[in-house]
C-alpha cells in the first residue's frame, strides 16, 4: 500500500477537516482570555467526563452521571472563580459526596455496583477536570504550551507512523502505534516546547528542552491511558462527536496529562 493510500484508509481529509475547526476554536478562545478560556476549559472537562462516564456504563446509571457530571462543573467553577480556594479541599468535597451517593445507593442495592459507580465517578473527575483545572489560570504562553507540544508531538508521531513506522511499541494496548513514531513524536516536542521557550519564556532553552522531552513522554502515556480504557470497555472511540478524531477524550487524552505535568512542574520552577 502507497503512503497516500495510507493516508486516505486512515481517513486523514476529515481528521484534517475537523483539526482545522477545533484549532479555530482554540485559537478564538485563547486569543480573548478570560471568560471564553474558562467556558472552553468547563465545556471540555464536563464533555471529556461525560464520555468517560458513558464509555464504563452505556445505559443507565443516570444517578452517577448527573451527579459526576455537576460534581466536574462545580470544581472547574470553584477553579476559575475561587482561584484562591485550595482545590485539594474541593476535590475533598467531591469524594465526600461521590461516599454518600454510594452509600445511599448500596443501602438499596446490597452489592458492589454502587461503590463501582462511586470510583468510576472520582476516577472521571480526577482524570479530566482535576488535570485540565490549573490550565484555566496559566498565563497565554503556558497554556498554548499544554496544546501546541502533545498536538505537534501527535501529528508528528502519525504522520511518522503512517509513512515508515514498522516496529510496534506497545502492541497490547495500541495495535497502531510505533517505536518510530514515538520517537519522532518526542523530537517534536522537545522542538516545539525549545521554540516557545526561545521567544516567550523565561528559563534557559535547556529547560525547556527537558520538559518538552516530559511533556513529550506524558502525552504518549496519556495517549496509551486511553487506548488501555476503551479497550477494557471494548469500544473504539470515546464518542463520534468529532469526526475523524472519535470524541472530545480521544483529543484531549494526551493534552490532560501535559497540563497536569507542566502544574506541577511549573508550582517549583518559573518557565515563563
Amino acid at each position: 500500500m502507497s503512503t497516500l493510500e495510507k493516508f486516505r484508509a486512515a481517513g486523514l481529509v476529515t481528521r484534517i477537516a475537523t483539526a482545522v475547526v477545533l484549532a479555530a476554536a482554540l485559537i478564538a478562545a485563547w486569543v480573548l482570555g478570560g471568560w471564553y478560556i474558562a467556558a472552553l476549559v468547563a465545556l471540555l472537562a464536563v464533555v471529556g467526563m461525560g464520555e468517560f462516564l458513558f464509555m464504563f456504563q452505556p445505559s443507565g446509571g443516570w444517578g452517577m452521571k448527573i451527579l459526576g457530571l455537576l460534581l466536574g462543573a462545580g470544581y472547574v467553577a470553584v477553579a476559575f472563580f475561587l482561584p484562591k480556594y485550595p482545590l485539594a479541599h474541593a476535590l475533598g468535597v467531591c469524594f465526600l459526596v461521590s461516599a454518600l451517593y454510594a452509600l445511599v445507593c448500596w443501602s438499596r442495592e446490597k452489592t458492589l455496583d454502587p461503590l463501582r459507580r462511586a470510583a468510576v465517578m472520582l476516577c472521571g473527575l480526577v482524570y479530566v477536570p482535576v488535570l485540565l483545572a490549573p490550565a484555566i489560570h496559566f498565563n497565554s504562553w503556558e497554556q498554548l504550551l499544554i496544546v501546541l507540544v502533545p498536538a505537534v508531538s501527535d501529528m508528528a508521531a502519525y504522520f511518522a507512523g503512517v509513512c515508515f513506522g514498522s516496529h510496534k511499541i506497545w502492541p497490547s494496548v495500541s495495535p497502531k502505534k510505533s517505536i518510530e513514531g514515538s520517537i519522532v513524536g518526542l523530537i517534536a516536542a522537545v522542538l516545539a516546547a525549545c521554540v516557545l521557550g526561545f521567544f516567550c519564556g523565561k528559563a534557559p532553552v535547556q529547560c525547556f528542552a527537558a520538559l518538552g522531552l516530559v511533556m513529550g513522554i506524558m502525552a504518549q502515556l496519556g495517549d496509551f491511558f486511553e487506548s488501555a480504557l476503551k479497550r477494557a470497555v471494548n469500544v473504539k472511540d470515546s464518542s463520534r462527536l468529532l469526526p475523524g478524531h472519535g470524541g472530545v477524550l480521544d483529543r484531549l487524552d494526551s493534552i490532560t496529562f501535559c497540563a497536569g505535568t507542566y502544574a506541577a512542574a511549573a508550582a517549583y520552577f518559573p518557565f515563563f
